[in-house]
Order: C-alpha cells, then sequence, then structure tokens
C-alpha cells in the first residue's frame, strides 16, 4: 500500500511538472509572439546624417531619379514676399551639396515635382518650369487670384497638381493652362499633395483626403492628423506626414497616426519631406535651421 502512494506521488507530480512546463513554453511562446508582431507594426526612423547649414530657409526637397540627385527650394526670405531671393539647391544622395544656387530668379519657392525633365516649383503665385537639362527657367504661369501656392504632384499623365491654401483649391496645369481643379468645403488649407494610382491624395487642415481624379469624388482616408505639411506613401500601406512644427507621423488608412520624430522642441522644423522608396530614406528640409536631414525608416 505505502508503495501503491508512493507510486501515485510520483505520478502526479510528473503530471504537475508537465503543466508547468507547457505553461512556462506557451507564455514563452505568447512573449516570442507579441514581440514578433511589436517588431511588424513598429515603425522608427534612425538619423543618418544632416547637411552643412548652406540653405537659406528650405522648404522643400524633390528627388529626381532619373540623375540621382535632390533639389531642395530655398525661400530665403519671407514665405510671401517678391523679393527674388528665392533659388533652388541640387545635392547628392550623400547629402553632399553639388551647387547651392543651381537655380536663382525665384521669389519664394516651395512645392515640387518633376515630369519628362521638367522641374515644376511653386512661387507664391506663380508656378514655374525648369528644364533640368539646361539647368535654367523655361516658362511662368500666372495663378489668377492665388495667394499661396503650395505642394505639388503630378500623375502619370502629366496632369500638374497644385494646392492653393490660402484660397482653399487645388489648381492644374494641363495643356500649358493653369486654372483651378477643385474647390470643395471639404479642402481646408490644402498643402501636401501626392499622387497614388487614379487618385489625389490631399493633406487638408484636419485630416487626408482622396479624390478620384476622374469623377472628383471626395473621400476621407485619414482623419485627426492635424496640418499637414510634406505627404508621402511608405509603399506597404502607410503614409509619412510631417507638421512643419518639428514632427513626423506615420499612418494607416483608417488608423491614429503615429510620432516617428518630434524635433520641435529643439526650434527645428519639419517642413516638406520627401521619401525615396527603395532606398527607404526620408529627407526632410528644417527650414529655419538651414539643412537637409536624412533619416532611414525602419519597420
Amino acid at each position: 500500500m505505502k508503495y501503491g502512494k508512493l507510486f501515485s506521488l510520483i505520478l502526479f507530480s510528473g503530471f504537475i511538472g508537465l503543466q508547468i512546463i507547457a505553461c512556462s513554453n506557451s507564455e514563452n511562446k505568447t512573449k516570442k509572439q507579441v514581440k514578433k508582431e511589436n517588431i511588424i507594426v513598429k515603425d522608427t526612423i534612425k538619423l543618418l546624417s544632416e547637411t552643412p547649414a548652406v540653405f537659406k530657409t528650405p522648404e522643400s526637397v524633390k528627388y529626381d531619379k532619373e540623375n540621382s540627385v535632390l533639389y531642395v527650394s530655398n525661400v530665403n526670405g519671407k514665405p510671401l514676399e517678391k523679393d527674388g531671393n528665392g533659388f533652388i539647391s541640387k545635392l547628392d544622395l550623400d547629402g553632399n551639396v553639388v551647387d547651392v544656387e543651381w537655380i536663382t530668379g525665384l521669389n519664394a519657392p516651395k512645392g515640387m515635382g518633376i515630369y519628362k525633365g521638367i522641374l515644376y516649383v511653386t512661387d507664391i503665385d506663380e508656378l514655374v518650369e525648369i528644364s533640368i537639362r539646361e539647368g535654367k527657367i523655361i516658362n511662368r504661369f500666372s495663378a489668377k487670384d492665388s495667394e499661396f501656392l503650395n505642394d505639388i504632384d503630378i500623375d502619370e499623365n502629366g496632369n500638374v497638381f497644385v494646392s492653393d491654401m490660402r484660397t482653399d483649391n487645388i489648381r492644374i496645369l494641363q495643356n500649358d493652362v493653369f486654372k483651378i481643379w477643385l474647390q470643395s468645403d471639404e479642402i481646408v488649407s490644402p498643402n501636401g499633395l501626392y499622387c497614388e494610382n487614379k487618385n489625389l491624395l490631399i493633406g487638408t487642415k484636419t485630416k487626408i483626403i482622396s479624390v478620384n481624379i476622374k469623377t472628383k469624388l471626395i473621400s476621407t482616408l485619414i482623419d485627426n492628423t492635424g496640418s499637414i505639411d510634406g505627404l508621402e506613401y511608405t509603399g506597404d500601406g502607410k503614409y509619412l506626414f510631417s507638421d512643419w512644427k518639428g514632427h513626423v507621423f506615420v499612418a494607416s488608412i483608417g488608423k491614429t497616426k503615429k510620432l516617428i520624430l518630434n524635433t520641435a522642441d529643439k526650434n527645428i522644423n519639419a517642413a516638406d519631406i520627401e521619401f525615396i522608396r527603395d532606398k527607404q530614406l526620408l529627407l526632410i528640409p528644417t527650414f529655419y535651421h538651414n539643412t537637409v536631414s536624412f533619416y532611414k525608416l525602419v519597420k
């Protein structure tokens, strides 16, 4: 009888031990799973480098894939002052300055876009065409009743969309005619633009909206964003946007924004950002800080 009790006790202890091991393995597995999921959803950025402070109020950066260079628009004065001080700089992809004053003769250049060898730049109430090959201004399109032309993006058909921030509309350059394309109660203080497939995404004062280019049907893509300066797509269902003050956020459609950069406490702005998708490289013009910062997006 004593041996029977002893044998039962051994069996019971073994059972308890197996249960503890099983629970421990399950807990470890859960921890590993949570850790893996956190890696998947956690986007951060890592500072790679920052250029010398050679710019004069840099507002926007644009990547020229064909020529492997970056263009930087320099306000060099007040954003709405027609003083002739504005210019475009040229950088290489390592952040080395190729030509500080590559294009001059502008007032307060801001957003930029590229299509078939032409660099388009907003300049207060004008849209300026620059021949990249010739390195000179070749045309200017006046925007009647405009007060603050800001960002640019261009669709696959060469339609040049421009946000008019003060008069709450989107303009278009089409067949050398520059006119208002869309005005709506949904478009409040529009700035950052991004062409995605058949839609134009617009960063407004409070949200990112999507407009079907053909039908002009408007829908909300991401709500409660706050004011948006630069707007870019990461390529995996997420959007990057800056607010000029010094913050950069990432968000998915219908999801809450997540802060991934805050330099506001250092009085360093984050203006019209650029994102090079195949390099996962985020470029930030720092406006009054007079540099361009290079960050790597880490997923």
